[in-house]
C-alpha cells in the first residue's frame, strides 16, 4: 500500500514539472521570438531615419548601440549634415559605412566641414570626398586633417591641386602621415626624384606614398638595379610597376620573359622603354609572346625595341593590323622594308589611313578584315 501510495506522488510530481517546464518553455520561446521580431532602438533608427534596409540596420545594431534618451543628439547630426546639401543617398551610404558618425559632436563637424570648404572643397565635391571617406570626419581637425592639408601644400602649393589630388585618393587626409606619407615621400626625394616630378606623382599617383616603407625602400632599390635614375622621366612610373606586385611574382615575369628567349640585357632594354612591359599578368605574356614569336616571328629583340606590343588588345589592335599586313604582303603591296613591330605600333588613324584606306581598292574585303567583319583563320 505505500508502495502504491509513492508511485502515485511520483506520477503527480513528473505531471507538475513537465507542466512546469512546458509553461517555462513557452514563455521563453515566446520572449525569444518577441526580441527576434522586434528590431532594437537602433535598428529602428538606421531604418526610419538614416533610410538603410532592414537586414544593414539589424547587422549595424549588433556593433553599434545607440542610446534612446539621445535619440535628439541623433537627429541634429542628420540636419546638420542635409543642411550642408548631402542628399538621402549620401547619407545612407555615410551611415552604412561609419555608423558612429551619428555620435559625433555637430559643433566638431561643423569645424571640419568648414575647414574642408575653405580648401576647396564644395557642393558635389565636398559630399563626394565624405562619402568616399567618412573616416575624415572622425579623424581630429588639428591633428589629422591639418597637418596632412600643409604637407599636401609643401608639393601641390594651391588649393585647387590639393583638391584634385584628395578627390583622386581621398584616404590621402587620414593615412598615416608621420609614419607612412612622410618617409616615403622624403625617401624618394633623397633618392633624387625632384620637387615637380613629386608633385605630380602626388596629385596623379599618390598611393605610390601610400605603401609600407619597406616596400618603397624595396622599389628604389629595384629601381636602381635596373638602372632606373631618380632623374629619369619613367623613374616613378617603374616604382609604381615595382609597387604593383611582390618580389617573386617580379622574378616569375623575368623567369616567363627568359623562356621566350629574352635575354638579361633584352628584358632590361624593354623596361627602360616601357616600365608596365612587367605589368601585364602572365596570362597575357603567354598569349602575346606565343603569337609575336610562333606565328608572327618577331625575335625578343624586336619585341624589346617596341616593348609596347605587350600592352595592347590582342583582339581589338594586334589581331586587325596582323590580318591586313598580312594580306598586303601576300599581295607584294607591302614594302618590304617596313618593320612588322614598328607598324603594330602606329597611332589608329595612320594605320588606318596608309594601310588600309590606301589600299582598298586593291584589296575590296580590307576594310570589313580590319574591322573584324570578316575572319580569317591566323
Amino acid at each position: 500500500m505505500a508502495k502504491l501510495h509513492f508511485q502515485s506522488l511520483l506520477c503527480l510530481m513528473q505531471k507538475r514539472f513537465l507542466t512546469t517546464s512546458s509553461t517555462l518553455y513557452t514563455s521563453s520561446l515566446s520572449s525569444s521570438s518577441s526580441t527576434l521580431l522586434s528590431p532594437s532602438y537602433t535598428a529602428q533608427f538606421l531604418v526610419k531615419s538614416c533610410g538603410l534596409p532592414l537586414d544593414s540596420a539589424i547587422s549595424i545594431s549588433q556593433k553599434l548601440n545607440l542610446d534612446e534618451n539621445k535619440r535628439q543628439k541623433h537627429e541634429s547630426v542628420l540636419e546638420f549634415l542635409k543642411s550642408h546639401g548631402f542628399s538621402d543617398t549620401h547619407v545612407a551610404k555615410l551611415v552604412s559605412k561609419c555608423p558612429p558618425i551619428l555620435q559625433a559632436r555637430v559643433d566638431m563637424l561643423k569645424l571640419k566641414i568648414d575647414y574642408l570648404h575653405d580648401s576647396g572643397f564644395v557642393g558635389p565635391v565636398l559630399h563626394e570626398l565624405i562619402v568616399s571617406n567618412p573616416a575624415i570626419l572622425r579623424r581630429s581637425l588639428d591633428k589629422q586633417i591639418k597637418p596632412s592639408f600643409d604637407f599636401l601644400k609643401e608639393f601641390l602649393e594651391t588649393n585647387e591641386k590639393i583638391a584634385a589630388a584628395i578627390k583622386r585618393e581621398s584616404w590621402l587626409l587620414t593615412f598615416d602621415l608621420k609614419k607612412i606619407l612622410k618617409p616615403n615621400t622624403f625617401l624618394l626625394i633623397n633618392e633624387g626624384v625632384p620637387h615637380s616630378r613629386m608633385s605630380k606623382l602626388i596629385t596623379l599617383q599618390p598611393r605610390v606614398i601610400m605603401q609600407h616603407v619597406d616596400r618603397m625602400v624595396y622599389a628604389t632599390e629595384r629601381a636602381r638595379s635596373l638602372g632606373i635614375k631618380p632623374t629619369d622621366p619613367i623613374y616613378v612610373t617603374a616604382i609604381t610597376v615595382i609597387l604593383s606586385m611582390t618580389e617573386s611574382t617580379w622574378k616569375r615575369k623575368v623567369e616567363l620573359y627568359e623562356k621566350f628567349g629574352f635575354t638579361e640585357v633584352e628584358i632590361l632594354k624593354a623596361i627602360k622603354r616601357q616600365p608596365h612591359f612587367m605589368a601585364c599578368s602572365e596570362e597575357k605574356i603567354k598569349s602575346l609572346m606565343n603569337f609575336y614569336t610562333n606565328t608572327m616571328k618577331l625575335k625578343p629583340s624586336a619585341i624589346a625595341t617596341y616593348p609596347r606590343l605587350l600592352l595592347y588588345s590582342f583582339d581589338a589592335r594586334i589581331r586587325p593590323r596582323f590580318n591586313v599586313l598580312n594580306i598586303l604582303a601576300s599581295k607584294k603591296l607591302l614594302k618590304k622594308h617596313k618593320k612588322i613591330a614598328w607598324l603594330l605600333t602606329q597611332s589608329e588613324a595612320s594605320f588606318l589611313n596608309n594601310y588600309v584606306i590606301k589600299y582598298v581598292d586593291q584589296v575590296p574585303d580590307l576594310m570589313e578584315l580590319y574591322r573584324g567583319v570578316k575572319k580569317i583563320d591566323l
